[in-house]
């Protein structure tokens, strides 16, 4: 044992101090082939611990923990950065959930699925301002609309492809077809 009762006892070698299998070569911390796996600095009190390699956390569970008053900042200065679940696994942040290609909630995860050049929500999508699409608008359920639909076009077509019959109707209140001031609707060849 080495020990002091007086104060700060100090190892030094003339280039490095071996304990055990771990190297001490001034501020890096190693192996006898990898002297750098961490390389401690400080500025203005501020400890920086940097690693060369990758950090592996082997408990069943784990966490990554910041207790400062501020902010905790992942980032990459030259290339991605990827966070992601084990096989069958998740991603939550917050209280969203990413499977996958999918992202959702606990208990509903798949309520939008990403593909290439596609988002498919299997839920309401809700949208509280003003929208804009363009390009064509697919839609294989019922469509309801609580306001005017109103057709900016200059040739404009209402036009059912399918093969049985097409109804125009009003279940509360008469049905209005009318063209604009001098102009004329088309029914069939009754003008």
């Amino acid at each position: 044992a080495i020990s002091s009762s007086t104060g700060p006892v100090t190892l030094a070698g003339n280039t490095y101090v071996d304990v055990e299998s771990v190297r001490f070569t001034n501020a890096q911390i190693g192996l006898s082939g990898d002297t750098a796996i961490l390389q401690l600095t400080t500025s203005a009190s501020v400890g920086n611990v940097a690693i060369d390699g990758t950090v592996t956390m082997i408990d069943d569970t784990t966490s990554l923990t910041h207790t400062g008053t501020t902010s905790l900042a992942i980032s990459s200065t030259n290339g991605h950065i990827t966070i992601a679940g084990g096989s069958d696994d998740y991603v939550d942040v917050e209280s969203v959930r990413f499977t996958d290609n999918q992202i959702g909630i606990n208990g509903d995860t798949d309520i939008i699925t990403l593909t290439s050049g596609a988002a498919k929500v299997t839920g309401t999508l809700n949208v509280t301002a003003a929208t804009q699409l363009d390009t064509t608008l697919g839609v294989t359920g019922a469509v309801t609309l609580a306001d005017d639909v109103t057709m900016t076009k200059a040739a404009a077509a209402l036009t059912h492809s399918g093969t049985t019959s097409l109804a125009i109707s009003s279940t509360n209140g008469y049905v209005t077809i009318a063209g604009g001031s001098g102009d004329y609707v088309d029914v069939e060849s009754v003008r």
